[in-house]
């Protein structure tokens, strides 16, 4: 190829190049992956509500982050884990529901198994509570009446008779 081919190849084929790679994206498409993302992603400022529905009105965190993901998202060369991954860069792990390093499932975990734990011992306990009472009734006969009601009883009888 000569310098002239090269030429009119570089000039033909640049606006297809500029256009794949950091073009932007339809006002459509951006607002829908602006949400996608931003649903899954937490505000910073402690709160630890949804980035998009961060509700407290003097945080200055929740506008700095959703400026920057609304940035992100009109910008076609990031997809939406790309976006997220520029969004912990820049603002930390926090900015995710759950981070990786996070230890909440074993913690999950161990409280579900105590409180199943707990409900079991309630349940063996009041199933053998019942149980307990039901064979004390059905092998003691019936209350014995006293011996003076006994006694009373025969001096009521004799008296009448």
């Amino acid at each position: 190829m000569n310098t002239a081919q090269w030429l009119f190849a570089l000039v033909c084929l640049m606006p297809a190049t500029l256009a794949a790679g950091g073009g932007a994206r339809t006002p459509e498409a951006a607002d829908r992956i602006y949400h996608e993302v931003g649903d899954q992603l937490f505000c910073i400022c402690g709160c630890r509500e949804k980035l998009l529905t961060c509700s407290h009105n003097v945080c200055a965190q929740k506008t700095a982050q959703r400026q920057y993901l609304r940035e992100l998202s009109q910008n076609d060369v990031y997809d939406a884990s790309a976006m997220k991954q520029e969004m912990v860069k820049r603002f930390g792990p926090k900015v995710l529901q759950v981070p990786e390093d996070s230890n909440i499932y074993a913690v999950l975990a161990i409280g579900l198994g105590a409180l199943a734990t707990a409900f079991g011992g309630m349940f063996w306990y009041i199933v053998g509570r019942n149980r307990a009472q039901a064979e004390a009734a059905t092998a003691a006969p019936a209350a014995a009446v006293p011996d003076e009601l006994e006694q009373r009883i025969e001096r009521d009888m004799q008296e009448l008779e």
